[in-house]
């Protein structure tokens, strides 16, 4: 992770600001179409007073549609009032791909899901991974990653927690996983985790379950 450059993403919401804000994470990208162009990721959120916060994402990989669609209506329709604290919502991290319909991003190819911890002054998915372990990440205290199975996966409706070496978080993870309340729940031992979203929210110490 680079420390010597701030991030090139700016948010368009406020995100110590009460109420419901709808809003984009505004990436500069120039192109060929647009000289002066953006992506622009969408982002909710949704605070009343001081409480934990929540990171609510979806689309990591661009293909698996599931969580976006999930998570654009839970932006849509959840009251402030059922809220104690912070939930920020981002219901399509790698949006180039989720435009697409792609695993990995049509802009340079890259998986998000191994792009953490990502660079401020490197490839469009480098700097959306940078973004959300410098911004995001330490912004919450618990972080939900909603995958599917994409085009190549049949998955089951299953919300699952790490083994984990700190045998206090291990065991929050699991009681969140029980609180989903899936149909199936997973205690999973991670094999591939260089360069993983939640290896990053780990390694700061945060909670992470996924679907």
């Amino acid at each position: 992770m680079s420390s010597l450059r701030p991030s090139p993403i700016t948010p368009t919401v406020d995100f110590e600001r009460d109420g419901v804000q709808h809003g984009f994470l505004r990436l500069p990208y120039s192109r060929d179409d647009s000289a002066w162009g953006s992506v622009m990721i969408p982002i909710c959120v949704i605070r009343n007073g001081n409480g934990p916060s929540a990171l609510l994402t979806g689309g990591n990989h661009g293909d698996e549609y599931e969580g976006p669609l999930a998570l654009y209506d839970l932006a849509r329709t959840l009251d402030p009032k059922q809220v104690s604290g912070t939930v920020i919502i981002v219901p399509a991290m790698n949006y180039p791909a989720f435009r697409a319909g792609t695993r990995t991003s049509p802009i340079d190819k890259g998986n998000l899901n191994r792009s953490f911890p990502g660079r401020p002054d490197g490839t469009v998915t480098e700097k959306i991974a940078d973004y959300f372990q410098r911004e995001l990440l330490p912004r919450t205290d618990i972080a939900l990653d909603f995958h599917s199975g994409g085009k190549t996966l049949d998955f089951v409706p299953f919300c699952a927690a790490h083994i984990r070496p700190d045998k206090v978080l291990e065991a929050k993870g699991f009681a969140a996983v029980e609180a989903f309340s899936a149909p199936w729940s997973m205690k999973m031992l991670e094999i591939d985790a260089v360069g993983m979203f939640d290896t990053a929210a780990e390694e700061m110490g945060k909670l992470f379950i996924t679907t």
